[in-house]
């Protein structure tokens, strides 16, 4: 079993490493909102077509999240390549936050926003942590350093 990677340090001087990628929180944010929307979709789906009178979607609904803000977060470590945390933080800092002020224009009753949106930048972060240390994304980050070489 190799060892997990919290922070990867590079040189800021070199023309290709950027300290923040904000195109990989943008894939992420497109990765979280996605996940959330096939869930809502399915779970209307299910309301169309089952016949109940009451339904029961608020736990189901704050663990999509969650799990979406993780899945977001991850997407964005494994784009990134370098700081996980900071761009699977940032991830789900701004999902939290957009799906707070949404719900706030919506009229819907968030019962406590900033602990909300603090357990989605956890959970973000937290899935940036696991995105970095995916077999996939070393792979890719060891094929980019050989390329790198031969480029200078």
């Amino acid at each position: 079993m190799g060892k997990l990677t919290f922070v990867q340090w590079r040189k800021h001087d070199v023309k290709e490493d950027k300290p923040f990628k904000k195109g990989a929180v943008g894939t992420g944010l497109v990765r979280a909102f996605s996940v959330t929307l096939a869930v809502l979709v399915m779970m209307g789906f299910a309301v169309a077509v089952t016949h109940q009178s009451v339904y029961h979607f608020s736990m189901l609904i704050l663990l999509t999240v969650l799990a979406s803000a993780a899945m977001g977060g991850g997407s964005a470590g494994a784009v990134a390549g370098i700081r996980g945390w900071q761009h699977g933080g940032m991830t789900g800092l701004i999902y939290g936050m957009f799906l707070v002020v949404a719900g706030a224009l919506t009229g819907v009753l968030i019962f406590d926003p900033v602990l909300l949106t603090t357990a989605i930048t956890i959970a973000g972060t937290i899935g940036g942590v696991i995105g970095v240390n995916l077999p996939s994304t070393r792979k890719r980050l060891v094929n980019r350093r050989y390329l790198n070489t031969f480029n200078r």
